[in-house]
């Protein structure tokens, strides 16, 4: 087993780490030692074959991704936008907030202040509110942004504080959050005392993505990881719910990862449903919302607000543009990135091999499958209702396996599109009942030769071996011997054991037909450094004995052998507008050299070659 701790020993040794280097190894899960090159990188270079999919930039981008903005009396407008994507830790930290005229021109940056963690929001008389995440620290600037009083917020709570905004009743609302349902909200006037503290015990908030103090005294917010919108009173007690908690979708009554949601002036409510990339309006009487017009489309829109003569502000976050659109959705005003209509990927999460140039790709936020054949790109019939489908692949003669995830089931298709059959409801053979009677989110399915499924359901942390009746045949994740946390990906290996990616506890497992740990990769050994893993989201072992990670937090793919030691990297994309890699959530060899790629958040895939000398193989 590779030993991360010799790994690190190992390393400062080689190369003695400054303490800001050290920081960022702890928050920023990289290779330690990556400023010397090893090796397999010195040996391997890669060549791009084909990319699909990619949209050229503006080679003006004046905001990466938007998710905050507030209109002034005076008609400037102050945005909030994360930063530092491309890292994706936990919890992302770098963030600035921006102030522009109706003209577009700059008049505020909080990075000109030297803070790189400044998230804002406009309170009274025109001044703003600067958070700063990293320093448990909120800054009260002047209308022309300079530096008024500095309220410390350690005392108010551990967790990381992740925005702000202002209440009807001249206070502060702040919210702090490390994880899902480990939440604190607090209350401060603008002297830093705190006036009101949510007690957490009372509620079940998964992650307030945003908050709104009601003239009721009730707390309206967007609960985007239970996928509602609701009311809570002081005690956290639930009064108001929109949505149906934990099960996303897209027809009536159901939102996806709401982001935002306000009060308007007439007493309805202005939602933001971001994985539908829709705004909604709903009355004050509750009901079915309404989808709101906006003539040039969205794109994962995270924020919305109310202006006057019925016009909204929209933060249209996938596009990266703060834009106005009146009533009736025409474009008013806008500050950003242009929209791009027609994206070929909305993001791309499994690729299956046909054959010589010849891709099937499970296109995930477009709820289809497509297939690639050279430069062509075709949508594959399937029956409607696909709702996020993380993986499909080609069982039979031309027919299709897919785990349509949020629809909490694996469905197989004919060759013409028709459903042949489908499994959602499980029964237990043994009468365990720890065991789930649902498949609540797959993300992989394989078919196995015993004609059984292998299916990997992320949301219950089980890896299941199942008949199309829904009878468990295996399970893994749920002894105590090992449990699994959020894994992503399976593989039935030759001797019956199983390679499975256990994102959320950073690592790769091999575990025995007996349901215990034959192995773990949580780093692999390059040449004096280690290659940690961070939240790794599909591993196989390809025919030549190549064990291929998507090291998707570290936006790198890592190939291996068997015993962890590395052969070559691939995380720099040549000749491409976008360099690198951001989130690839999968990663096949199709033979030693040649190697296929989902660059999740790029919304593109990649046909990539590797030229290597032998000392950078992985044969086994």
């Amino acid at each position: 087993m590779i030993n991360s701790n010799a790994c690190f020993a190992e390393s400062m040794a080689a190369q003695p780490l400054t303490f800001l280097r050290l920081l960022r190894s702890l928050f920023y899960p990289m290779p330690l030692g990556s400023d010397s090159i090893t090796d397999a990188q010195a040996t391997s270079s890669w060549t791009v074959v084909r990319q699909w999919g990619l949209v050229p930039r503006s080679s003006i981008q004046p905001l990466q991704f938007p998710t905050r903005a507030f209109r002034a009396p005076d008609g400037t407008t102050l945005i909030a936008e994360e930063l530092g994507i491309h890292k994706q830790v936990p919890f992302r930290f770098e963030c600035r907030t921006i102030r522009v005229n109706k003209q577009g021109e700059l008049m505020f940056d909080s990075t000109d202040l030297g803070i790189d963690d400044g998230f804002g929001c406009l309170i009274g008389d025109n001044r703003i509110a600067l958070l700063r995440r990293t320093h448990w620290e909120l800054l009260l600037l002047s209308e022309l942004g300079e530096i008024e009083s500095r309220l410390p917020l350690e005392r108010v709570s551990k967790r990381i504080p992740r925005y702000v905004c202002w209440t009807h009743q001249g206070t502060l609302l702040v919210v702090f959050f490390n994880r899902s349902f480990e939440i604190d909200i607090a209350e401060l006037d603008c002297n830093g005392r705190l006036l009101w503290f949510l007690p957490v015990s009372s509620t079940k908030i998964g992650i307030p993505a945003s908050v709104q103090l009601l003239a009721s005294d009730r707390l309206l917010l967007a609960d985007s990881f239970r996928h509602i919108i609701l009311e809570i009173d002081r005690n956290g007690q639930p009064c108001w719910q929109h949505g149906q908690a934990g099960s996303p979708g897209d027809t009536e009554g159901r939102l996806s990862s709401p982001n935002s949601v306000e009060t308007t002036g007439s007493g309805g409510r202005l939602i933001v449903d971001t994985r539908n990339h829709l705004v909604l309006t709903q009355s004050a009487a509750g009901g079915l919302p309404m989808a709101h017009p906006c003539e040039s489309g969205l794109c994962d829109p995270t924020y919305a607000t109310g202006l006057a003569h019925g016009h909204t502000l929209i933060c249209d976050t996938g596009h990266a543009r703060v834009l106005e659109v009146d009533a009736q959705g025409r474009l008013v005003w806008q500050y950003g990135g242009r929209p791009v209509l027609d994206r070929p990927f909305s993001y791309p999460r499994s690729i299956d091999i046909l054959g010589p140039n010849d891709f099937l790709v499970a296109d995930t936020g477009k709820n289809r499958v497509l297939r690639l054949q050279g430069d062509q790109i075709s949508s594959v019939q399937t029956p409607g209702g696909l709702f996020w489908p993380r993986c499909c692949r080609r069982v039979g003669h031309d027919g299709l396996l897919i785990a349509d995830a949020r629809n909490g089931r694996i469905v197989e298709l004919t060759a013409d599109g028709v459903q042949s059959r489908q499994v959602s409801r499980l029964i237990s053979s043994n009468g365990h009942t720890a065991l789930p009677e649902t498949l609540e989110d797959p993300h992989d399915v394989r078919l196995l030769p015993n004609g059984h499924l292998l299916v990997t359901d992320s949301a219950q942390d089980l890896v299941l071996e199942i008949d199309w009746a829904g009878h468990i045949h295996f399970a893994v994740g749920w002894q105590e011997q090992l449990k699994l946390k959020d894994p992503h990906s399976a593989q039935a290996l030759p001797d019956g054991s199983l390679l499975i990616s256990d994102t959320g506890h950073q690592r790769v497992v091999l575990v025995g037909r007996d349901g215990n740990l034959i192995r773990e990769y949580r780093s692999i050994a390059g040449d004096g450094c280690c290659y940690r893993l961070h939240h790794p989201r599909y591993a196989e072992r390809s025919e030549d004995g190549t064990l291929v990670i998507s090291d998707t937090g570290n936006n790198r793919v890592l190939g291996a052998t068997m015993d962890g030691q590395l052969c070559w990297e691939f995380s720099e994309v040549p000749n491409s507008e976008e360099s690198g890699l951001n989130q690839p959530r999968w990663a096949t060899l199709f033979n030693s050299t040649e190697l296929l790629v989902c660059d999740h958040f790029h919304h593109r895939m990649l046909h990539v070659s590797r030229r290597a000398s032998s000392e950078a193989t992985c044969d086994a």
